[in-house]
């Protein structure tokens, strides 16, 4: 009879009912509307740093938008404080229009680069938001299942994105293809608005923010980006020793933000290890099938794109994995981290189609194990808040992602682009990258174990 109820409770049709279920249609299209453009910025910016002459600027604009999120996260729903719902979601999008003005305006390179910079800030200040909007919302129960439903708006844009990006690309140049997924994102934020009387509102109690924890952020990050400039051990220090302030500064940043609460803070800093673990290896498993395997672009997205499908079919039935033994959380740590394991032996022991095989399948087990425990971690973050604490746990939970995903980027492909420039083989390279992302997970398990032991 309890199963019952809680199914009841978090069927689509209950999550869905009512004017709080047209906040979450709107919340969702604005998410589906921003993976469309994440990925149109990506596939298209090498044409428009070509056309622009401006390719010296290409991998600081590419950056330039996270690292400018990050910052924002990073200083906390302070300086925010004082506007309400409306107040912040109009002014987020209008820097949200003026950054994308710019990129599809932009005349010189440095013009898309501001944009983009624009942009990360208008990012920063609603990615929280979205958050607090859930964790205001909906019950304790509910969020697993509403937060798992995000997963499923990035799946169809990572699929057919591309192909749809390249058409307008070939039809109308790339300034078009920069342009129509801000029609989507502009759209949602305006169904947003029409409910936004529903989102409740108290003035947050936020610390403030630490401009020195966020400066060494973004200098364990920058730190990180030149490690493949120097030779030999120069190098791997500044590549270790880069990742390794970033983190530290990271875990700094959401010790303030959460307060002392050790339970809930153990609960968004496994949520950084598990987005670290997952999105560093999205970020070098089709590099593994095409690279270090020797198959074409087909394997590589194919293996991508089973680590999506994985992640968005469990996110979109959590119920069916409440009574996983050991916890859900455990074992979307366990698969993540399996993996993992799974992508470094097909680099130092599996080989032939084989290899593309366990590649496939592991990052099918990795996407289940983030669709599992992802939600779970995002949502159980958020129970028990007081009203004027649901912002800023919301904008550290969302921290803990970004941050994460910016430094996975470093562990994963920065250390097979530092081991290449070495001297290493593909696979080789690979293998480091897989096995210092797998040491994560296993950390990932440890820490888990000695939060929750007994």
């Amino acid at each position: 009879m309890g199963q019952k109820q809680v199914t009841e409770g978090t069927s689509l049709r209950a999550i869905f009912s009512g004017r709080r279920g047209w906040l979450l249609i709107a919340l969702l299209f604005t998410e589906f509307g921003g993976a469309v453009q994440s990925i149109s910025y990506s596939s298209v910016l090498p044409i428009a740093a070509a056309e622009l002459h401006g390719t010296s600027l290409y991998g600081a604009t590419l950056a330039a938008g996270s690292f400018t999120q990050i910052l924002v996260l990073a200083l906390g729903t302070a300086p925010f404080a004082r506007l309400r719902p409306l107040g912040l979601l109009t002014t987020a999008t209008g820097l949200y229009v003026v950054g994308t003005v710019l990129s599809v305006g932009a005349v010189v390179m440095p013009m898309i680069l501001a944009g983009s910079v624009v942009r990360g800030m208008a990012g920063g200040m609603l990615a929280g938001f979205g958050l607090s909007i859930l964790g205001g919302l909906f019950e304790d129960k509910e969020r697993t299942r509403v937060y798992g439903l995000f997963a499923m708006m990035w799946l169809l844009p990572s699929m057919i994105g591309p192909v749809i990006n390249s058409a307008v690309t070939v039809a109308w140049g790339w300034r078009a293809a920069l342009a129509w997924p801000a029609v989507l994102v502009l759209t949602g934020r305006f169904l947003i608005g029409r409910q936004i009387g529903l989102v409740p509102w108290k003035r947050s109690t936020s610390v403030p923010p630490s401009p020195l924890w966020s400066a060494a952020l973004l200098g364990g990050l920058l730190l990180a980006t030149t490690a493949t400039v120097p030779r030999g051990g120069a190098g791997i220090a500044l590549l270790a020793g880069g990742c390794l302030l970033a983190m530290v500064a990271s875990l700094r940043i959401l010790r303030l933000q959460i307060g002392p609460e050790p339970v809930r803070l153990g609960k968004v800093t496994l949520l950084h290890l598990l987005s670290l673990c997952f999105f560093g290896g999205a970020g070098i498993v089709s590099l593994a099938a095409i690279t270090g395997l020797g198959h074409g672009i087909v394997a590589g997205t194919t293996a991508v794109g089973a680590g999506l499908l994985a992640w968005a079919l469990t996110g979109f039935k959590p119920e069916l994995f409440d009574h996983l033994r050991p916890k859900p959380q455990v074992t979307g740590l366990i698969l993540t981290t399996l993996g993992l394991l799974a992508a470094l032996l097909t680099q130092v022991a599996i080989g032939g189609t084989p290899a593309l095989a366990v590649l496939i399948g592991g990052w099918f087990v990795a996407g289940m194990g983030m669709g599992i425990a992802y939600p779970r971690f995002s949502a159980s973050a958020m129970d028990d808040l007081p009203s004027d604490r649901v912002l800023p746990v919301a904008t550290a939970v969302a921290f803990a992602e970004v941050s994460a995903t910016a430094i996975a980027g470093f562990v994963g492909g920065g250390t097979y682009s530092l081991a290449r420039s070495l001297g290493l083989p593909a696979t080789g390279a690979l293998a480091w990258a897989f096995a210092l992302l797998a040491a994560f997970g296993v950390a990932s398990l440890v820490l888990y174990r000695r939060l929750w032991r007994g």
